[in-house]
């Protein structure tokens, strides 16, 4: 695997534009993998779906070749220390909290993130976005 890929990019490719199901579908030839809070994020959407049956089996299939990566005790440890060392800058950490267990995610697995959020992402230490 060599990305992670944020919720952002997910819910377009889910919601087949163009520019998402190019890049997620270019990115699957040297691996992609979503985090669970990705997948909670995701599922959210399904939930708001008028139609959940239909919405379940998409987010299921694309699932299918997509890697589910968990929040482990490294990915927990990691988050941590990335709130502490943010803490101590003292930049945000609270507000951005599932954002934050995504790049532990991202930087546990030795993962690029890939995502339109770099708002979010940009100040935080070991890191690595990738930019379409």
């Amino acid at each position: 695997m060599a990305y992670l890929v944020d919720s952002d990019w997910v819910i377009d490719y889910l919601s087949g534009v163009p520019d998402a199901l190019e890049l997620l579908d270019r990115l699957a030839d040297e691996g992609i993998a979503i985090s669970i809070v990705t997948y909670m994020e995701i599922y959210q959407g399904v939930e708001r779906s008028d139609n959940l049956a239909t919405a379940e089996r998409q987010l299921s299939a694309f699932l299918d070749s997509v890697p589910l990566l968990p929040i482990s005790p490294a990915v927990a440890r990691r988050c941590a220390s990335l709130r502490e060392t943010l803490r101590r800058q003292g930049k945000r950490v609270n507000n951005r909290a599932l954002d934050l267990l995504i790049a532990a995610t991202a930087i546990e697995h030795d993962l690029a993130l890939v995502t339109r959020n770099l708002q979010d992402y940009g100040d935080i230490p070991g890191l690595e976005t990738f930019s379409s």
